[in-house]
Parts: C-alpha cells; sequence; structure tokens
C-alpha cells in the first residue's frame, strides 16, 4: 500500500467515525437514531444490542483503522492490521446487509453508507485485498441465501402460538367465537374498533399488539405476564398483511384474517352482540397457505401502514404492567 493510499484510508476513517459519531450524538441526545428511511427504524428495532452500542463498536472500529493505518506508515510490520481490520469489517457488513436482504427484506439507508465506506476502503487496498475479501463476502451472502428465514419457519423454531403475543384477553361467559384482534398504540382506527369491542358480549377477545405502548382502558381484562410484539408482526408477515387493524378468526375449517376498520366492526356487530350470532362471509382469497382466507369486501380506508405508522417490533417478551 503506497502512502497516497494510506492517507486516504486515514482520511476516510475520519470521516466515517465522523459519521457515527454524529448518528451515537442523535441517540444520546434525542433518544433515537436519526433514520434517512423506514429501513432504518425497521432494522433498529429488530437488533438485541441497542443501536447506541452498534454505533459505538463502529466508531471505535474506524478509529482503530485509523490509528493502524499511522502505526504501519511509521513502523514496518509483519502483520498487516488495517488489512485484517477491513476484512473484519466487511465480513461484519456482509453479515447485516444479508440479514437485511433475506430476513426482513428491507434496508437501512444508514447501513448502506457505511457497507459502502468499507467496500470502498477494501479496494482501495489493493488488488490482493480485492481478492482476499471478494471470496469472503461471497462466503458470507451463500450462506444466507441457503438457509430458510421464512416467518413461517422462524416462528415454528420458536416454538410459539399466538397466545405468546397476547397482551390482554376479555373474556365472555360461553364465548361464540374467540378472536385475536392485531393492532397498535398509534393507530387511530385501531383505536375506533377498541371502543366498539368494550361492549361486546358473545366473542372471546386476545388483544395481540404490534408495539409494546399499551394502555387499554377496558374494563373486565385479564392480562398476561408477558406478550411478544415481534411475534405478531411476524404472523402478519407471513400473510405479507402491511396495515392494521387485523383480526384473526379460528373457525373449525382455518382462519380468516379480517383487514380495516369497517371490516372489523361489521363483522364484531353481527358476530359478537347476539346470542346467536350470524356469520356469512363471502372471502376474497389470496395467495396464502391452506386453510388462511383474508377477507376484504372492498379497499377500506380504516387502515394505518404498519412501517408508516412505526411500529416498533421488540424481539423479547414484554412484561405487561398490569400482570400480577
Amino acid at each position: 500500500m503506497s502512502g497516497k493510499q494510506n492517507s486516504i484510508i486515514q482520511w476516510t476513517s475520519l470521516v466515517a467515525g465522523g459519521i457515527i459519531a454524529l448518528q451515537t450524538a442523535t441517540i444520546l441526545f434525542k433518544g433515537e437514531a436519526f433514520c434517512l428511511n423506514d429501513g432504518c427504524r425497521i432494522v433498529d428495532q429488530l437488533t438485541i444490542i441497542p443501536p447506541l452500542y452498534i454505533n459505538i463498536s463502529g466508531l471505535l472500529f474506524f478509529l482503530l483503522l485509523y490509528l493502524a493505518c499511522r502505526w504501519l506508515k511509521k513502523k514496518d510490520s509483519f502483520l498487516d492490521i488495517p488489512r485484517l481490520l477491513l476484512l473484519l469489517g466487511l465480513m461484519i457488513e456482509g453479515v447485516l446487509v444479508s440479514y437485511q436482504f433475506f430476513v426482513i427484506q428491507t434496508f437501512c439507508s444508514y447501513c448502506l453508507i457505511i457497507f459502502s465506506i468499507i467496500v470502498a476502503l477494501n479496494i482501495l487496498y489493493g488488488r490482493q485485498q480485492i481478492l482476499i475479501a471478494a471470496p469472503l463476502f461471497t462466503a458470507v451472502v451463500a450462506a444466507f441465501a441457503v438457509l430458510n428465514f421464512s416467518p413461517a419457519s422462524l416462528l415454528a423454531l420458536r416454538g410459539e402460538t399466538l397466545a405468546s403475543g397476547t397482551y390482554a384477553v376479555k373474556k365472555c361467559v360461553t364465548p361464540a367465537k374467540q378472536l385475536y384482534f392485531f393492532f397498535s398504540s398509534n393507530c387511530p382506527h385501531c383505536k375506533n374498533v377498541l371502543s366498539v369491542l368494550e361492549n361486546c358480549n358473545n366473542c372471546e377477545f386476545h388483544f395481540n399488539p404490534i408495539d409494546k405502548n399499551q394502555v387499554l382502558a377496558m374494563p373486565d381484562l385479564m392480562y398476561s405476564p408477558s406478550y411478544s410484539p415481534s411475534l405478531n408482526r411476524v404472523v402478519l408477515s407471513m400473510l405479507n398483511i402491511t396495515t392494521i387493524p387485523v383480526l384473526l378468526v379460528q373457525n373449525p375449517d382455518g382462519l380468516i384474517f379480517i383487514r380495516g376498520e369497517e371490516n372489523i366492526i361489521d363483522f364484531v356487530s353481527r358476530a359478537c352482540f347476539q346470542e346467536e350470532p350470524a356469520i356469512s362471509i363471502d372471502p376474497t382469497y389470496y395467495d396464502v397457505p391452506e386453510g388462511i382466507n383474508i377477507y376484504e369486501e372492498e379497499k377500506d380506508e380504516g387502515e394505518c401502514a404498519i412501517e408508516v405508522e412505526e411500529c416498533p417490533e421488540e424481539p423479547e417478551l414484554m412484561q405487561s404492567p398490569y400482570a400480577q
């Protein structure tokens, strides 16, 4: 590596470190990262390690790369530390980019900026670096490509059921139906449906939120000791449902998902406010798993887009504030 290349890598490392430092400061002072698109928010919510610590790790990486290049410029050494750091950084970015592409199927623009910088630095380091880095990055991507990351597979591996995502249950003496309501705390259409569900008298409702900020002002609720909002998002993802509210109806012949405020209220009014429910559904079928129907009479404007409403996903079980 020439002295000019070394200097460019040093300055680029400082610039990248500055970008990450600004992001770190944003998290510290504003409580959340600066997101260039919805992908950034989704990725942040899917990491077990808080975004603050991930950014600090990135800042330390570029600082070490800068110091290693300065040290290499002054001394001859058999151990090429900058080369090893760049390879390590590329492999880590390979994992992150592959996860975004194969698993969550959305990209974080901020992550792509950092990824592009690391790729450029590896290319700048020389032909030998490219010959080593390209196979390593390809191997990481290939490893993700041969694995099955479908939501259904992940749900089965976790051994969870819909009850694992239930925040609270509203029971009746002799319920005619067991229903699961998927909603978020900041969706106005969800709130309209919730106000209707307060007075139901013939159905057992399970409330399955896709976020953790829940306060249900509803009498006679039985709260779960813990619940998983991420599982509820996985269930919706399995059916390519990107809007809420959604009502799941368990029938002997399978499951029915009813979408939209008006459709849900219409169904509940006919099914849960009579002694003998008269339910007649003419479902529209989509390309979904066997035994599962999605009911949508016509386009219902009473829906909230999950990404737009910024409904966060939690990877771990949340403790209900009302659970004993």
